[in-house]
């Protein structure tokens, strides 16, 4: 699950979801919005095996403070591997990539701090720039083979889980190796769940850690699990009925638009 909002990781919350109104009838509507909202962006993850949080941060922010979602989506993306890795779990194949998933969860760590620490916004504009001109040559079918080496593994990996954990770019690097890897649509999907579940439990033993977590959250947090899981299991179901060479266009597309975000967002 795909993640972008491991940016704001730092802030701190700042108690009740104030955002929300106080009149029950729209309080309701909200919680549907919500609901649908996480539905939809879920719907993606299934079918590509990341990018939920384009979808999901944008507009749940018109409700939710940043240093409330953050924590919570941690705890739904968590979620949302665990159900999405039990479904692919006769793909998964987490000894042939020990490098890329040790190295994804020390990077994430290490985004993280550096995000607390110093300006990233100029590294966030050299990356974005970079995932969109391979994701472009990947596109015209201008690309490398990797054979998954250890020290390939090491550098999207490190890469990979500093971009998540400080630019919000986790998805993309992981995706360009595992495209440039020419893994199979099923396996492509297992094994990027396995790195986002990973990185999303690292996040919320984190957030556990410092206390983030509070007891008024647990509505908001229902709803975003209810439209997770149904929206993974949609998205699984229209996955399995589309062409390898539609899948590899449309994580390509989906790397694209995560690059603009990130680019725009820099500024």
């Amino acid at each position: 699950m795909n993640n972008p909002l491991e940016l704001v990781g730092c802030q701190k919350i700042s108690g009740s979801i104030s955002t929300f109104t106080a009149n029950p009838n729209e309080k309701a509507m909200e919680y549907l919005i919500i609901l649908m909202i996480m539905f939809v962006a879920a719907c993606l993850q299934g079918i590509s095996g990341f990018g939920s949080g384009l979808i999901a941060v944008p507009l749940l922010v018109l409700w939710l403070p940043l240093s409330t979602l953050t924590p919570l989506l941690s705890v739904v993306n968590l979620a949302m591997a665990l159900y999405l890795g039990w479904l692919l779990r006769h793909a998964i194949a987490w000894r042939q990539w020990p490098w890329l998933l040790g190295c994804g969860v020390l990077g994430s760590l290490a985004g993280q701090y550096l995000l607390a620490a110093i300006n990233l916004q100029l590294l966030q504009q050299i990356m974005a720039g970079g995932v969109i001109l391979v994701a472009l040559l990947f596109w015209f079918n201008l690309r490398w083979q990797s054979n998954g080496a250890a020290w390939q593994q090491i550098l999207a990996g490190t890469i990979g889980g500093f971009s998540n954990g400080a630019l919000t770019l986790g998805g993309p690097p992981v995706v360009l190796f595992l495209t440039s890897y020419g893994l199979a649509r099923v396996s492509f999907r297992a094994t990027l769940t396995l790195f986002f579940l990973l990185l999303a439990l690292t996040n919320v033993i984190g957030f556990s850690w410092q206390q983030r977590y509070q007891l008024e959250q647990w509505p908001i947090l229902f709803c975003l699990l209810a439209g997770a899981v149904s929206g993974s299991w949609l998205g699984h179901r229209i996955s399995s009925r589309l062409s390898e060479s539609l899948f590899r266009k449309l994580s390509l597309v989906i790397v694209m638009i995560a690059g603009v975000v990130a680019f725009w967002g820099a500024f």
